[in-house]
């Protein structure tokens, strides 16, 4: 894993935990979108299992982030750790 990927991964981690942060993004316009779609439901997922949501959302959850994963990891050439 590369630094770039090392740092991408600590912002995305804290922007899931819902922790401050201030950065701004680079890059092709269609990677920038994916990943934000990826923090989202990344997101979503973490604040579903800290509510104690229901089986049946978050294996849905599950299932769209596994998409977008696979989406931005074709795109970026990154894999996505969280």
């Amino acid at each position: 894993m590369t630094q770039k990927e090392k740092l991408l991964h600590v912002i995305a981690a804290k922007y899931i935990m819902s922790e401050d942060i201030e950065i701004d993004l680079e890059g092709n316009f269609a990677e920038v979108k994916c990943l934000q779609e990826l923090l989202e439901i990344s997101k979503s997922l973490k604040e579903s299992l800290d509510t104690n949501k229901s089986f049946d959302k978050i294996i849905s959850i599950l299932k769209e982030k596994k998409q977008i994963t696979k989406k931005f990891e074709n795109l970026s050439g990154i894999t996505w750790r969280l």
